[in-house]
């Protein structure tokens, strides 16, 4: 994106943080992989949506009461030596001419700068908690405070966390945002479309993703946007499966999570399928339970709509669909009083989608839902996951009532709120219930990518098939890639 964008973000950021304040927004660092050998680095997305910056180890500040030196770019000074192994760096003349800083110095500089320049602010912009930075902005905040105060100076009485403030800028995108979204759900679509016809028994789930993200770099796309999840089988029943190494099973379904990064956004896209190209009748009844639940909840999609709306319409479906397929016991209403559809769908139906996979944006305000609006992005993604051990489900008597469980979280925590609820449901009792087994070892997930607009929706990745007849004739489809002949 143009530096223009990026100076119009930091012009919001700054008048939002108000003037006399100091924001202070840290890059990425660089993390070892082991021994000498890095990871590959990926900016921190706050910092580079204020400034377009890539370098691992700089520092933004902002100073919107300044005059002249609003916006000051701390980095790592050029370094021939340095640079001849690791590639250029901009250093302090490039972050002026090329990112558009009023000022740019040494990273070695910052901690003296700061000190020197938090004469006459109020508060401190700066998000506790990143253990490279703390001790330098903390000390600063402190360092020499009652001096100056006592010489009737203004000091900074306060840290206040920018977090928030970032996070409600980018949760509602603009057309460049979008246009990379776009991109991105294009590319992740064509990945998951050629992995579907490349999987096959015998061959790995490791290859599987070997051939996703080959598509994926083909097209230009300069990493992935998080682990691609391949699980096959029961693996498909843990929700982040990273190992994505064992074999394909005849009969077994495979489910993909995966999604390119494109211009810094990503894409977040799962598909089901069956590994020989044909869905078993058990198998074929839960993916289409599944997929007529995320259909219906995407055609909800429009502004206004509450956001938790979506996923109390994802359990009072699946739940009467699990009751319908004796997956649970009836009646329907009583699975989604007491919660019961969390044996088999134990996740939210979405979150929002952009610079990060899980992106920022409160789904929450003053406690309510928040109405969606033109901008956001977010996904749908209901699931039902029916693992080979849980033959048999213990059923809590007491009610559930997910609302009253975000806002019980919110105020108390998570760990505090799964003690009450386990509080109630030892007062309440249970039931067991029996699993028919030819469910056992089934994991569905389908989910897409949809942009809020001003009259409805769009979803990003409808290229990727996601009917259960088109699916298994893409299935039966010959892989393109000539690398998998």
């Amino acid at each position: 994106m143009e530096q223009m964008f990026y100076a119009g973000r930091r012009s919001e950021f700054m008048k939002r943080v108000g003037v006399d304040t100091i924001a202070v927004v840290p890059a990425g660092r660089l993390q070892v992989r082991n021994d000498d050998v890095d990871h590959g680095f990926r900016q921190n997305s706050d910092f580079f949506y204020l400034t377009g910056f890539a370098e691992p180890d700089a520092i933004a500040v902002f100073d919107p009461s300044h005059d002249t030196e609003q916006y000051i770019l701390f980095v790592r000074p050029r370094d021939p030596d340095m640079e001849a192994w690791n590639g250029l760096r901009a250093g302090v003349e490039g972050a002026k001419d090329r990112f558009g800083a009023d000022a740019a110095h040494p990273v070695s500089e910052f901690a003296e700068w700061l000190g020197r320049r938090l004469t006459g602010r109020s508060k401190v912009v700066y998000a506790l908690g990143n253990t490279a930075h703390d001790d330098t902005v903390v000390g600063a905040f402190r360092r020499g405070w009652p001096s100056r105060v006592r010489s009737g100076l203004v000091m900074p009485e306060a840290i206040v966390d920018p977090t928030p403030i970032i996070a409600e800028m980018r949760l509602v995108k603009t057309t460049d945002e979008i246009d990379a979204l776009r991109e991105a759900c294009r590319i992740s679509a064509i990945g998951h479309v050629e992995a579907m016809k490349f999987a096959a028994p015998g061959r790995t789930e490791r290859q599987v993703q070997a051939a996703l993200e080959y598509v994926f770099g083909v097209m230009d796309s300069e990493r992935i946007g998080y682990g691609s999840i391949v699980a096959g089988g029961d693996n498909a029943c843990i929700l982040h499966y990273v190992e994505n190494d064992q074999p394909l099973v005849d009969g077994d379904l495979l489910l993909i999570d995966a999604g390119a990064e494109y211009r810094h956004y990503t894409a977040d896209i799962t598909r089901t399928f069956p590994v020989n190209g044909r869905f078993t009748p058990p198998q074929r009844a839960v993916y289409d339970l599944v997929l007529d639940t995320e259909r219906r909840v995407i055609e909800m999609c429009a502004p206004g709509l509450p956001y938790a709306d979506m996923h109390r319409t994802v359990t009072e479906l699946l739940s009467t669909g699990l009751v319908n397929l004796g997956l649970l016991p009836e009646p329907a209403d009583e699975a989604l009083a007491k919660g019961w559809y969390r044996q088999f769908f134990f996740h939210g139906t979405g979150h929002w989608l952009g610079s990060d996979v899980h992106d920022a944006g409160a789904y929450r305000l003053d406690g309510d839902p928040r109405p969606l609006a033109p901008g956001m992005a977010f996904t749908v993604e209901p699931g039902v996951y029916i693992a080979r051990d849980k033959s048999t489900v213990t059923l809590s008597e007491a009610p559930y009532d997910p609302d009253e469980v975000a806002k019980l979280t919110l105020e108390r925590g998570l760990t505090a709120t799964r003690a009450e609820l386990d509080r109630r449901a030892e007062e309440a009792g249970s039931r067991t219930f029996d699993v028919p087994g030819e469910f056992l070892g089934i994991g569905v997930r389908v989910e897409d990518d949809i942009l809020i607009t001003a009259d409805g929706y769009e979803n990003m990745t409808s290229l990727v098939p996601s009917d259960a007849d088109a699916i298994e004739a893409l299935c039966a489809e010959a892989s393109e890639l000539p690398l998998f002949q």
